[in-house]
């Protein structure tokens, strides 16, 4: 999660999508190294975080939600992380290329 948008009485948030698909140009995405991958429990295979794009959920929502225990997250990435997704994000939107995908209403 990036971020969080009140927009009347909704509550959105901006994720920023994580694939398996190595970026076709190597601005585009930011690699999650493998320790950060195990720290969340997540596969051993490459991914990459996408700086080109966002998705926007309602939260809670069909789509996101707290996980059983109320937690609003899995876990958190390392802040060394977060803010070279947060720069490359940042030049992306300051060129007006930032697509955001609106996932529920």
């Amino acid at each position: 999660m990036l971020a969080t948008v009140q927009t009347g009485k909704a509550l959105r948030i901006l994720v920023a999508p994580v694939t398996h698909s190595p970026p076709d140009v190597s601005a585009q995405a930011v690699e999650m190294p493998a320790n950060v991958k195990r720290d969340l429990g997540l596969d051993r295979e490459r991914s990459w975080i996408v700086t080109s794009e966002v998705n926007s959920f309602r939260w809670p929502g069909p789509d996101v939600r707290p996980l059983a225990d109320g937690a609003p997250f899995h876990g958190a990435i390392p802040d060394w992380l977060f803010v070279k997704i947060r720069a490359a994000l940042g030049e992306v939107a300051a060129a007006s290329r930032l697509k955001v995908t609106k996932r529920s209403e």
